[in-house]
């Protein structure tokens, strides 16, 4: 009994620490959206981050990227509507967690390439959408396409106005591990899927 209390409270203490960290992004007048995260040839790994919103430079001074037990500091330049930052490279090929501005994101850095094999590699991904299927009145995730590209995708990065030939009109789709839960039956893999019906 007394193992299954400690257990317990210890479940409860987690929950509470993990709440308090995300329920402690500031009240700003915006939002951050993580754009994109790149691992140049030449340069370091970059977050790249949309801002709507009011913000100043010093609202981003002191982020950092972490992963397992390391920290790494994030030095950033806001020009506009964009804000760019720059990490270790030590931290490619590797989920990290960034905290920048009291915001938080979870990402994956992708390995660095070299210059030769960015620039002959093609990369391809399944394009996915949802289909109703009359006869069970059911809504499914199918493969209609195969989009290829010079670069890896990261998760997040869009193919805006794509056209699914089945459907006729241009619609938008999101890079993502695993398809969104706005229909039942999932698909798990690396591919773009159309945006949930909001």
């Amino acid at each position: 009994m007394k193992k299954a209390l400690f257990t317990l409270i210890t479940l409860l203490s987690l929950l509470v620490l993990t709440t308090g960290t995300v329920l402690a992004a500031p009240l700003a007048d915006g939002y951050l959206t993580l754009r994109e995260v790149r691992n140049d040839v030449n340069g370091d790994v970059i977050f790249v981050f949309d801002i709507v919103g009011e913000f100043s430079k010093s609202d981003f001074k002191n982020g950092f990227v972490f992963f397992a037990d390391e920290k790494f500091p994030m030095g950033c330049h806001l020009e506009g509507s964009v804000l760019q930052c720059t990490t270790s490279r030590a931290t490619a090929g590797q989920y990290v967690t960034v905290n920048i501005g009291g915001f938080i994101f979870w990402a994956f850095v992708p390995e660095r390439g070299s210059a030769e094999a960015s620039e002959s590699s093609e990369y391809c991904y399944g394009v996915y959408d949802v289909y109703y299927d009359e006869s069970s009145e059911t809504h499914s995730w199918q493969q209609f396409e195969t989009h290829c590209q010079d670069a890896p995708a990261n998760y997040g990065d869009l193919l805006e106005d794509y056209v699914n030939p089945d459907l006729g009109f241009p619609s938008d789709y999101e890079f993502l591990p695993n398809s969104p839960q706005c229909y039942a039956n999932p698909v798990v893999g690396n591919a773009y899927y159309g945006v949930c019906p909001s």
